[in-house]
């Protein structure tokens, strides 16, 4: 899985909900992130956090109140790591597409 291609997707499926349902894009991107398989899944969520860089996300969660929480496994610090990064990366997406839409 590329990130950035990956984050993309995520962020305009979020446009298309806001323009079919309404409601805030960073709502559906929460959920798309919250669900995807990389972040539900032990070992792609690990595999992800091997494969990617992962600061934005780890910086996220520190910001949030820590990537770890007590009684954590590795691979639920993984999830929980795998989730920010994706999510950071799909809310600049959003930001990077909603800026192509207002300079248009």
């Amino acid at each position: 899985m590329h990130l950035y291609t990956e984050a993309k997707h995520i962020a305009q499926d979020a446009l298309e909900q806001v323009a079919q349902y309404g409601g805030d894009a960073s709502d559906y991107i929460h959920q798309d992130c919250d669900s995807h398989e990389c972040v539900i899944l032990y070992h792609r969520a690990i595999r992800f956090c091997a494969d990617h860089n992962t600061n934005a996300g780890e910086e996220w969660l520190e910001d949030c109140g820590g990537i770890a929480q007590p009684g954590d496994s590795f691979g639920q610090i993984a999830c929980r790591i795998a989730f920010a990064t994706l999510y950071c990366a799909a809310m600049d997406a959003l930001a990077e597409m909603e800026s192509e839409y207002e300079d248009a």
